[in-house]
This record gives C-alpha cells, sequence and structure tokens, in this order.
C-alpha cells in the first residue's frame, strides 16, 4: 500500500473511532492487499485515532476543571462546590500537575478556593513548585479571625506537613488563632477547641523542627500564658520554656 492510500485510509479510520460521520470509502485502495502489512496499518490508525480522542478527552476536562475552578473563586458567582465537582478537579490536578500553571493564585483566588473547595487547594499545595510557593499558598490561605471549621482543615494540612512548614507561615497562623480566641467567649467550648487545636499544631511543627522553639519562643509563651487554664496550652508552654529560655512567669493549675 503506497503513501498515499495508507493517509486515505487512516483518515477515514481516525473519522470513524472518533465517532463523526464517515464518508465513502476511499478509492485509492489497491486492488491487492498485503495481509500483514495492511492489518498493521489498520492497527496503527486505529492506535492513533484512539490516542486524539484521548488526548482531547483530557484537553476538554482540563477546561472544565480550570472553569469550575473560576467560578469558585467569582465574587458573584462564588460558592461551595459539590464533593463530587471537587473529588474531579483534585484527581484531574493530580494527573496533570501541569494545569496549575493556568490557575490564578493570588491571595484573593487562594482565599476563595480555601473557602469553596478545600480539598481542592490541598491539591494545589501538595503539587506546588517547592516548599516556599506551598508556604505561601498556605499563608494566603488563612483566614482571620477563622470559623472552627476552617481551623479544622488548617490545622490537619499543617500537621501533614509539619516538616515542610516554615516559621512564617506558623507565625500568620498564631495571629489567625489569637484573632479566633478574641472573638470568642472565655468560657465558650469554640475558645478552648482552638488552643488545643493550635497547640496540637504547634506541638507537631516542634517534633519536626525543633529550632522553631526558639525562633517562636516569646509569640508562643505570650500565647500559652494568655489560656493558661488550658491544659495542652500550659503544656506547650513548658516545652517551649525547657527548650528556650522564655520570659519567667508563673503557670497557674489548669482544667
Amino acid at each position: 500500500m503506497d503513501a498515499a492510500a495508507a493517509g486515505a485510509l487512516f483518515e477515514y479510520i481516525a473519522t470513524a473511532a472518533v465517532c463523526r460521520p464517515p464518508g465513502p470509502l476511499p478509492r485509492l485502495f489497491p486492488a491487492a492487499f498485503d495481509p500483514a502489512e495492511d492489518a498493521q496499518i489498520v492497527s496503527d490508525g486505529i492506535a492513533r485515532a484512539r490516542a486524539q480522542l484521548a488526548a482531547r478527552e483530557r484537553h476538554e476536562r482540563a477546561q472544565r476543571v480550570l472553569a469550575q475552578l473560576d467560578a469558585a473563586a467569582s465574587a458573584e458567582t462564588g460558592g461551595a462546590l459539590e464533593p463530587q465537582t471537587m473529588g474531579l478537579i483534585t484527581r484531574t490536578l493530580r494527573e496533570r500537575p501541569e494545569l496549575v500553571r493556568d490557575i490564578p493564585l493570588d491571595a484573593d483566588h487562594i482565599r476563595m478556593y480555601a473557602k469553596n473547595c478545600w480539598s481542592v487547594l490541598e491539591a494545589i499545595i501538595d503539587i506546588a513548585e517547592g516548599p516556599q510557593e506551598a508556604n505561601r499558598i498556605i499563608q494566603c490561605s488563612v483566614a482571620r479571625p477563622m470559623s472552627v471549621v476552617e481551623h479544622n482543615c488548617l490545622a490537619q494540612l499543617l500537621i501533614n506537613k509539619a516538616a515542610a512548614i516554615s516559621a512564617e507561615t506558623l507565625f500568620v497562623y498564631l495571629d489567625a488563632v489569637e484573632a479566633s480566641c478574641r472573638q470568642q467567649p472565655a468560657t465558650g467550648g469554640a475558645q478552648v477547641h482552638n488552643v488545643r487545636l493550635a497547640a496540637k499544631v504547634f506541638n507537631s511543627a516542634l517534633d519536626a523542627n525543633a529550632a522553631l522553639a526558639e525562633a517562636m519562643s516569646i509569640e508562643l509563651c505570650s500565647f500559652c500564658l494568655s489560656y493558661t487554664r488550658v491544659k495542652d496550652a500550659t503544656d506547650l508552654y513548658r516545652r517551649v520554656l525547657s527548650a528556650h529560655s522564655c520570659p519567667a512567669s508563673p503557670v497557674p493549675s489548669s482544667t
């Protein structure tokens, strides 16, 4: 089969394989076929057609993902994405990490992703180009103050990535925790929950990087001494104090 006949056959197979209306069978086929050669041509044509279809489907799915993320970050149309939609976006980003280059990652967009599709933001952080960019994204995602739900999500992320979290990110987090606690009743369960969760985050961070005790000693000691009625805070205070010289202050008994 010559090149012209092979090309015509491929076009016909490609058209049929992607479900387009086929045209008439090309008339360029020779009267005599070489079964082995021509069977390979047909097989190659089908494989190429399927590859083209798969590539087009991946491209279309990527465009849908970007459109859904754009809608989630819109001030006018933004809203929490359905779990199924978030799952699809997350899988697509993990399969095609290069798509992150087409996603707006300024502070405003990141905050909207954190609000409307947290699991997608986690995927973006996982495939960010290096720890510096990952820390920047995390810092931009922090609400001030945070709701209990937002704090739960952020704390779990910080604990999971304790080894890669910078002191700057933890300072941003601590500031948000303090802002949240100041808005909550001292006798309420939400404030106690936030303090305990923050202590868990900082204990994980210190486990991964003991040098943070010195870098954050003053701020952490001040925070812990503000909530001495919470045992987790007093325990964290003693840990930081033993690792670094904090201003000596009596620690009342905690509950």
